[in-house]
């Protein structure tokens, strides 16, 4: 999965080379950042009471110890009780909490040249610790009060100099902790390590040090961050480091790559993700408080309500499981409606700022807009929907037909050719017309025009597969699946437009908002600019 130049090669090559001979640095802060996701309430004691990392291991890796941890976090604890690098660091003051308003983990490590870290976890798969993530943009956290009292109660046990660590929400917690703290402790924090970690959010309140900030923070991000942009703190640029994976699966520290003891470190971000950072940061600075903490609350009771509790187990239900949660969303408060809206303004917004507006002309962009506005009214007058879908398509057939009566009136075709063209399109243009404007025979025939719309909307995606007028094998693949689904909708509707009830119109329009969604930001992607080979 991972090539062998990441966290664990640098422990299997340089882990046997100590702090007297190689200093500490960058990539010993993101081996402790990642050591602190491993369970260890039972190992490590709580308070200054200390065991060495290779005693640990012993006991952790004993036949009648349960071990739940990650397999790369156990690999990891392995190699760093082989390695003459952590063999003998010091543990203390571990810490771990789950209920059911907050998670929150922290440990002691000393190491065997007398730096003195202090390690924040990061989020695990709990669904708890995913919502404290997003409630740092409203609120001050349980997390990150429990990481400033810890913080305070380990730095008054002596009187030494600190460093602090952590991956994601560990960083923030670190972050946040060594700004809260007294400030005649704040003086004995020297360091702070961060690595795809979200910053602090100052409209909550937190006064932000930006001069001790910018003596002490260091910032990692991979190429393609999103997390890590979040609330950063002004004029401290991180590290951009190279990642084997693609996108958000960046986020996994695994996959970063290392060159020696240090980073393999590129110039510049990737361009997609500065597009979603832009979107999200307009996003959320355009919300309140409030309207964040609305959001943030009906997208986990909308996730809760699959019986989830994980995030790995949002499927284990299966489709009903996720009918739960689509139908849960449609529960939302207004403000979270309100939220989602601005989402789209702030689309708008971006494709205006990059000088992409020709894109809204383009047939994938139409198709994108038209599947939104159509998602919207499912969700908010659902009992409208298919009347909505037939006046589209009637107006799909008006547009149609007089473009091809002036097509066949000015082509070389002969006279009675030309002629029954011409009387059929208009037959077509009559009935798109009486569709309109009656409102009775709207509601009878809606379904059967929709049904023929799907037919032949996938007869056309299947010709231009056959005539391999697209290329790329997700684009295919997509088309794909869009010419299948669109031909059984299409059966479906005409042969039994009932199995289209309140719940089906609900879910299908979340689905046609999402579908929409990714279809104008995918072909966003695909008009930007291209980077100059220089640059890549």
């Amino acid at each position: 999965m991972y090539p062998d130049n990441n966290i664990l090669t640098y422990l299997k090559w340089r882990g046997d080379i100590d702090f007297s001979t190689s200093p500490f640095n960058d990539i010993d802060a993101l081996v402790l950042s990642i050591f602190s996701y491993l369970e260890l309430h039972d190992i490590v004691s709580g308070d200054a009471k200390t065991i060495t990392v290779d005693e640990a291991a012993k006991l952790y890796f004993a036949d009648d110890h349960p071990r739940n941890d990650n397999l790369q976090y156990q690999e990891l604890f392995k190699l760093m009780a082989r390695a003459e690098r952590f063999k003998k660091a010091q543990l203390s003051y571990f810490t771990s909490t789950l209920t059911e308003h907050t998670q929150f983990s922290a440990i002691k490590i000393e190491l065997t040249d007398g730096t003195n870290f202090v390690a924040f976890r990061g989020t695990d798969d709990s669904l708890i610790g995913w919502k404290e993530d997003f409630e740092i943009s409203f609120r001050i956290t349980v997390a990150q009060k429990q990481a400033v009292k810890l913080l305070e109660r380990i730095l008054k046990a002596d009187d030494q100099d600190y460093y602090l660590c952590g991956h994601s929400k560990g960083g923030n917690l670190a972050e946040y902790a060594a700004i809260n703290i007294e400030p005649k402790l704040r003086k004995r924090i020297k360091r702070i390590y961060t690595f795809d970690s979200p910053g602090i959010a100052e409209e909550v309140g937190a006064q932000l040090p930006l001069k001790y900030l910018q003596n002490t923070l260091r910032r990692f991000v991979p190429e393609f961050s999103v997390i890590g942009r979040l609330f950063e703190p002004e004029g401290i640029h991180p590290t951009i480091v190279n990642s084997t994976r693609n996108n958000l699966s960046q986020h996994d520290t695994f996959s970063w790559q290392i060159i020696g003891s240090s980073f393999d470190t590129k110039r510049h971000r990737n361009p997609q993700s500065k597009v979603y950072n832009q979107l999200i940061n307009q996003w959320i600075g355009n919300a309140t408080l409030e309207e964040r903490e609305s959001l943030t609350n009906d997208l986990f009771a909308a996730l809760g309500a699959s019986g989830a509790t994980k995030i790995n187990e949002l499927d284990k239900n299966g489709f009903g499981g996720f009918g739960a949660i689509l139908l849960s969303f449609t529960n939302s408060s207004r403000r979270t409606r309100f939220v989602f809206g601005s989402l789209f303004s702030s689309i708008w917004q971006t494709i205006k700022s990059r000088h992409l507006t020709k894109v809204l002309f383009s047939t994938d962009t139409i198709v994108g807009w038209i599947l939104v506005v159509l998602g919207i009214i499912s969700l908010t007058m659902p009992q409208y929907a298919l009347r909505a879908f037939g006046v589209l398509v009637a107006f799909a057939g008006i547009g149609f037909s007089v473009h091809q009566i002036l097509d066949t009136a000015n082509s070389s075709l002969k006279g009675k050719q030309k002629q029954f063209f011409i009387i059929s399109y208009l037959v077509v243009f009559a009935l798109s017309t009486a569709l309109i404007s009656n409102n009775r025979l709207l509601i009878f025939l809606a379904h059967y025009f929709l049904g023929i719309f799907l037919i032949i909307y996938s007869y056309v995606r299947l010709r231009q597969l056959i005539l391999h007028r697209i290329s790329g094998v997700f684009r295919i693949t997509v088309v794909a699946t869009e010419a299948v689904i669109a031909f059984a909708l299409g059966i479906i509707v005409i042969i039994n437009p009932r199995a289209f009830d309140r719940k089906s119109i609900l879910i299908m329009g979340i689905l046609l908002i999402i579908y929409g969604f990714f279809k104008l930001i995918g072909e966003l992607f695909d008009q930007r600019p291209k980077m100059p080979k220089n640059h890549r």
